[in-house]
């Protein structure tokens, strides 16, 4: 079973990648294999702790209810039919296989339960395999002074054991085999990161701290910290770059991402074509630089990219060739767009 998340640029990659699947342990640039044996640091992390909030026998009605509303969006989205889904509590891997299953956790730390659910599809009527190697998808509810709300998850097979107590809450250690670019990931570790449920931490096989492509992340610039840097006042999310939203998602789901201007902002880190943004520094005024690496067949070196900040909604690239972005609500982007950036 593989969990894939992937990165807009690995596309220069995909034949080599597909060829690496039919390998046991690992699909390269893919988070893969939730019951992999993982590294001495996911099996150090989900040892002997103490799970915040006990099992529960059945979803909360306001997480369902939030959770409903999500699916039935995101089946909407693929014109597909919602269909209600019956949960049950997961006691190992097999049981989230084929049919809705949840896990019970206190994710941000507030005493209240939080919810991990899995369900082929979401419950969306679609025709063909409703997922196949990748796994069911995963959903994350997540109790707030607001509500329940729902957190785009990954992609795989879940377990209770995965769950580990870190501090005053709980963290999800997804063990399994990805192949970035500076060697193997094999846990990342899923946790509240303040305002959302996000990959906060990730892990070679010896236990060190890398970033998404396996590279050393020094104990300065911590994994949970991300790109960091002073981020622009604008929404964090997808952003159209020289064009409409409508245009670009068009464009972007008929030829690869890193050739269209669909682009995607956070404040850890960002990705615009092949410029990975890894920081942000502000210039004064209204003018912002985005710090990064341009990545090429050949390999990727250090590049920067300034902007003018328009509005929330909106801002220009300045330079020759720059173009104007615009902010683009997550609820329009199919999730197998999404699936590219939000490893």
């Amino acid at each position: 079973m593989i969990i894939v998340h992937h990165k807009s640029y690995t596309r220069l990659r995909r034949i080599a990648l597909m060829l690496s699947i039919a390998l046991p342990v690992t699909a390269c640039d893919s988070e893969s294999d939730a019951n992999a044996t993982a590294g001495p640091a996911a099996k150090g992390a989900a040892a002997g702790t103490t799970r915040a909030q006990p099992p529960a026998k059945a979803l909360a009605p306001a997480a369902l209810a939030a959770w409903e509303n999500y699916a039935r969006s995101q089946c909407a989205l693929e014109d597909a039919h919602f269909t209600p889904v019956a949960f049950a509590p997961v006691t190992n891997a097999e049981d989230s296989k084929d049919k809705g299953g949840f896990i019970t956790a206190d994710f941000n730390g507030d005493g209240q339960p939080d919810f991990l659910v899995v369900k082929e599809s979401r419950g969306c009527a679609t025709q063909g395999p409703p997922y196949g190697n990748a796994g069911p998808p995963n959903d994350f509810i997540v109790s707030t002074t607001a509500g329940y709300r729902v957190f785009d998850g990954f992609m795989g097979w879940i377990g209770p054991a995965m769950i580990a107590r870190r501090g005053d809450r709980d963290v999800l250690n997804l063990p399994g085999g990805f192949n970035g670019r500076c060697g193997p990931v094999t846990t990342v570790t899923w946790g509240w990161t303040g305002t959302a449920i996000d990959a906060v931490e990730r892990r070679n096989e010896s236990g060190q701290l890398v970033d998404r492509e396996g590279c050393a992340v020094s104990a300065q610039r911590p994994a949970t910290q991300g790109g960091g840097g002073s981020f622009p006042p604008i929404e964090p999310g997808y952003w159209a770059a020289g064009g409409t939203c409508s245009a670009v998602i068009a464009d972007a789901l008929e030829i690869p991402i890193d050739q269209t201007g669909l682009s995607h902002f956070t404040e850890k880190q960002g990705w615009s074509g092949r410029f990975e943004v890894l920081r942000y520094s502000a210039l004064g005024g209204n003018r912002w630089r985005m710090h990064g690496r341009e990545h090429t067949e050949i390999g990727d070196e250090p590049a920067h990219r300034d902007i003018v900040v328009n509005s929330r909604t909106s801002f220009t690239e300045l330079g020759e060739f720059g173009a104007r972005y615009t902010h683009c609500p997550t609820s329009q982007i199919p999730r197998s767009l999404r699936g590219e950036f939000e490893r």
